[in-house]
């Protein structure tokens, strides 16, 4: 497996090609299988405001016209981009899905023609990955590569939303071999000039694509740079010195202004753009000052290209200051928002990201049976990695490894791969932003499949020079290639359209990661068209129906509904005049709270369980009967637990040297206050049950002095606020009374469920906590 091994480029581009066209072909068909995700509404707001700036400035007729589309205030409203709000991410990907609506959405559906882009962006970074590897290890290792990023279930399914993570995935990739190739193929400045380009456009995706940068500038510093210094002498090391110096003075000026301004900014969660304008004492356009700097050493070398300072080639200068001239020129010029007061913006829009988990709501992360905020044990990265990727890709990946640290002194390009694969697992053991699975680490793997790629091609090198396997390496490799992918590829099948909820089976596939306090769903991928359009059918006209707690409030059911999906006659977000509302509830274990775990111990008026997650309940509605029953239970016997003290065992010296090394304890990890049960309650069902019953029936028919125990009853209710208790007691008296029936038939049930962080399969506790008093009239009839 050598560069000898390789096609000419003429072989590579046709096979480029037709991995291209195999790779649409197996992702446009399904663009709209999966559900409206989270996000997307508030992507899709961010893009109908931005294209109303896109239509008044193509009416401009004058220059009052171009002057009001230009104004502070309106780039501000318009361009609703990286800023505390609906969408806090710059405004690239976005634009993308825009673009993509505007050229198909006259034939399409909107979400699906939104989501195109991401489609396209995911086939180019495999087309890319297979042509990048094909031209230096032959075909075996680039088409096992591009069918293990195609057939990755859980990336296969980011591939198909209009999010900001696979365009983040590709343009790291991008940069990445932009960077390789301007390293190590002559006269490659234009790749060099792509790099600072590419990371550019990856800060206008998310501040998270920038941690490109990490790997780039490790692998320039720990190799190419000192090299080029101590060969180049005295000239690199002026260029070096000159160069660097004029490129980063006006960055390092820009940098101590945004500090400045940022200390006149209120905190991000309470800055109002519009009202909050400290004044700048720099314009924007500084930040093009290293553009101009990189434009002037360029012209030296034309100028003078014998020179041992000008005119000598240096790549690794050459990229770090592509990097610097470019990085910042298409940041600001890339985001609208930021062509006017552009400091202050960039002001907070820093605060944002610097004090992300103060800045932003704490999200809760649901991982290995417990629930966290904003961040996970420091293995997470490693572990999710393990349990979401089909098996033989990880042993093909694990070969891999090997593979490269076989060749490393003669072949750095895996050692260079590896270092992009690694950032960012090792960034997740430190305390980062860790929700959603995988999604925030989706620029690894297409370097985990170039791995496989190279596992496969090494392991079938082997096998091919056994004794019976000598005269058919082709065949070999052939078949080596279609067990890695073709596993891969029949897992993909058998999980679609439920991507995001793919395990492996070296943890028993979803049913036993769930079993095993993985997260089953969280993105409501998981209200599919058919599952939507299941729910119009079995909902009765004009029904209301809530989230199950404010840890569910999601745009998603009213986008849907606004783009006719979702019946129009159904009231969302709203309680009925009566009774109860109907409740959405998807087994997103680490937004539970009390009362959604008593909802999903129960049986639903609707549930999907597909065959593709084990039969598992993934997404349901509960009717009034149930949120009323569980509301009343929710009241009567849900309490708070303790909250477990985590302490490393560090002696003081080593805990004050360095401190970071509690986390690989858990310590310093945010948790919610963990879920218990109201122990009063239970002693009072288990010790008189009829008096309990009594204060109940007492409270229930709203003759409270019939009880002598109705007082103590009600102030159990009144825990959690007396308007609660009052709403019950006004909309669905009789659930009181279910309540306590269930607390006495049932009281280990309701215990394992009101304690336990995630959700309860009621296959585990005997059956669904259903209605005891139609149970018993079952019974009697």
């Amino acid at each position: 497996m050598t560069d000898r091994q390789a096609p000419s480029s003429r072989r590579i581009w046709p096979g480029s090609l037709l991995v291209l066209a195999a790779s649409l072909a197996a992702t446009v068909p399904t663009t709209g299988d999966l559900g409206l995700t989270w996000d997307e509404p508030a992507y899709r707001y961010s893009q109908l405001v931005s294209a109303q700036w896109w239509e008044q400035l193509a009416s401009a007729r004058s220059r009052t016209d171009l002057d009001e589309a230009l104004d502070p205030d309106a780039l501000l409203y318009f361009w609703p981009y990286g800023r505390h709000g609906i969408n806090f991410h710059p405004p690239l990907s976005g634009q993308l899905d825009l673009l993509t609506y505007a050229v198909f959405g006259g034939w399409m559906k909107d979400i699906p023609a939104r989501r195109l882009a991401s489609v396209f962006e995911y086939v180019i970074t495999i087309t890319v990955l297979y042509h990048f590897l094909t031209r230096r290890y032959g075909v075996p290792v680039g088409l096992t590569a591009a069918g293990a990023l195609l057939t990755m279930p859980r990336v296969y399914g980011h591939g198909h939303l209009a999010g900001t993570d696979t365009p983040g995935m590709m343009l790291w990739l991008l940069a990445a071999v932009s960077c390789w190739k301007g390293l190590t193929e002559p006269g490659s400045g234009r790749w060099r000039a792509a790099v600072g380009l590419l990371i550019g456009l990856s800060f206008l995706v998310k501040m998270a694509a920038v941690m490109v940068l990490l790997p780039i500038l490790a692998w320039l510093a720990l190799g190419p740079l000192p090299r080029e210094l101590r060969r180049g002498g005295r000239g690199a090391w002026l260029d070096a010195t000159l160069t660097t110096g004029a490129l980063l003075l006006p960055l390092a000026v820009a940098f101590l202004e945004i500090r400045r301004l940022s200390g006149l900014l209120p905190p991000p969660a309470e800055t109002d753009l519009f009202v909050c304008r400290p004044e700048a004492r720099l314009p924007g356009a500084i930040l093009l000052a290293p553009l101009a700097v990189w434009l002037a050493r360029r012209a030296l070398a034309r100028v003078f290209p014998r020179s041992t300072t000008w005119g000598v080639e240096r790549p690794a200068l050459e990229i770090l200051g592509a990097i610097l001239a470019f990085a910042p020129a298409v940041g600001w010029l890339g985001n609208p928002a930021w062509w006017r007061e552009a400091l202050p913006r960039l002001a907070h829009y820093a605060m944002l990201n610097v004090d992300r988990e103060g800045a932003l709501p704490d999200i809760r992360i649901y991982y290995l049976g417990e629930t966290y905020l904003f961040s996970l044990p420091w293995h997470n990265g490693w572990v999710l990695i393990a349990v979401t990727v089909p098996a033989t890709i990880l042993l093909a990946a694990a070969i891999g490894l090997g593979f490269g640290l076989r060749v490393v002194r003669r072949d750095r390009l895996p050692l260079y791969l590896l270092v992009h694969f690694l950032t960012l697992p090792a960034l997740r053991m430190l305390p980062t932003p860790a929700h959603d699975g995988i999604r925030l680490m989706l620029p690894c793997f297409p370097f985990l499949a170039a791995f496989a790629g190279w596992g496969t091609a090494w392991a079938a090198g082997g096998l091919a020079r056994l004794p019976l396997l000598r005269q058919r390496p082709g065949a070999v490799r052939a078949v080596a290639t279609a067990a890695v992918v073709g596993w891969s590829a029949a897992q993909l099948a058998l999980i679609h359209p439920f991507e995001l909820s793919y395990y492996n089976r070296l943890v028993g596939g979803p049913r036993g990661a769930w079993r095993l306090g993985f997260e089953l769903s969280y993105w409501y991928d998981a209200f599919t068209p058919e599952t939507i359009r299941a729910i119009n059918a079995i909902l009765p006209e004009g029904a209301s129906v809530v989230p199950a707690n404010e840890y569910s409030q999601v745009p998603t059911f009213a986008e849907l509904q606004s783009l006719g999906a979702l019946r129009g006659d159904l009231r969302l977000d709203e309680r009925p005049d009566e009774g109860f509302p109907y409740v959405w509830l998807l087994t997103h274990d680490s937004k539970a709270n009390a009362y959604s775990r008593l909802l999903f111990a129960m049986e639903p008026a609707f549930e999907r369980r597909p065959r593709q997650l084990g039969g598992l309940r993934v997404a349901a509605v509960s009717d009034p009967d149930d949120a009323a029953l569980a509301w009343a239970v929710q009241l009567l016997a849900a309490g708070s637990g303790t909250p477990d003290r985590v302490e490393a065992p560090l002696p003081g010296w080593l805990r004050s040297a360095a401190p970071w090394l509690a986390r690989f304890w858990g310590e310093g990890l945010s948790r919610p206050t963990p879920p218990g049960v109201f122990e009063p309650a239970f002693s009072w069902a288990a010790d008189d049950p009829q008096r309990l019953r009594a204060a109940a029936v007492a409270l229930a028919e709203g003759r409270p002095d019939d009880s002598p125990d109705s007082p103590a009853l009600r102030a159990i209710l009144d825990r959690f606020g007396p308007a609660f208790t009052a709403d019950l007691l006004a909309r669905r008296p009789g659930a009181l009374v279910d309540a306590v029936e269930l607390l006495i038939d049932r009281p280990d049930a309701l215990r394992l469920v009101l304690r336990s962080p995630g959700y309860t399969d009621p296959a585990a506790i005997g059956g669904p906590l259903d209605r005891p008093t139609a149970r018993r009239d079952g019974e009697a009839n």
